[in-house]
């Protein structure tokens, strides 16, 4: 069933749904129980096709990122997915970005802080995850809190996410699909080496 954020206590004081309550609260895609990867995918903000059906990573992004799974051999259902922030976006403008005139500066944090702390960080600290998959560098900025960096020198390294009252878990900064739709196709092989990757083969960085 879909939920508007208004329907969704956790959305309650957020900036986003005062500014468009009726907005689809986009839910966590939870993984097959026969073939969960204890693997979490966090991309940025839902888009159209997100909003119309309420899931993760459904739509023109959504394909490309089931094409470099299929080129990594692995299965989508074995993936836990949820967004950074759980509602599109006006204009699919994410809220802190400088493009956004739709909300203040001020209150672009705070809803990005509001939903990283009601809706992602409960996921982040639920499980020992073998491993994060940070899609965009504005994941891995909100999430694993790394300000420097391009997503060319982010790439290909492991990052700590840190999580309040449990060890840190390990992400793995990755193009996010609708950069390379639009502007990487060079870039898909290496994505796909980096999602293949195992932990130990890729350096911290930083470092």
């Amino acid at each position: 069933m879909i939920k508007t954020v208004s329907q969704t206590p956790g959305c309650k004081g957020c900036p986003m749904r005062e500014l468009i309550p009726d907005n689809t609260f986009v839910s966590r895609k939870r993984p097959s129980p026969i073939h969960d990867l204890n693997r979490l995918v966090i991309a940025e903000a839902p888009g159209e096709k997100e909003f119309e059906k309420g899931k993760p990573l459904v739509g023109p992004a959504g394909e490309v990122f089931d094409e470099l799974l299929r080129k990594a051999d692995i299965p989508r259902d074995g993936l836990t997915i949820i967004n950074c922030i759980n509602c599109q976006p006006p204009k699919n403008v994410f809220p802190t970005d400088s493009k956004a005139k739709y909300i203040s500066k001020e209150k672009a944090q705070i809803a990005v802080e509001h939903c990283i702390k009601h809706h992602v960080d409960p996921v982040i600290r639920q499980r020992d995850w073998a491993r994060v998959d940070l899609l965009g560098v504005k994941s891995v900025r909100v999430v694993a809190k790394i300000k420097n960096g391009r997503m060319s020198d982010l790439r290909g390294h492991r990052v700590e996410i840190q999580r309040t009252g449990r060890r840190p878990v390990t992400g793995v900064p990755i193009y996010h699909p609708s950069y390379l739709k639009q502007w990487g196709q060079s870039k898909k092989p290496v994505t796909v080496d980096d999602l293949k990757s195992t932990l130990g083969q890729l350096p911290r960085f930083g470092n």
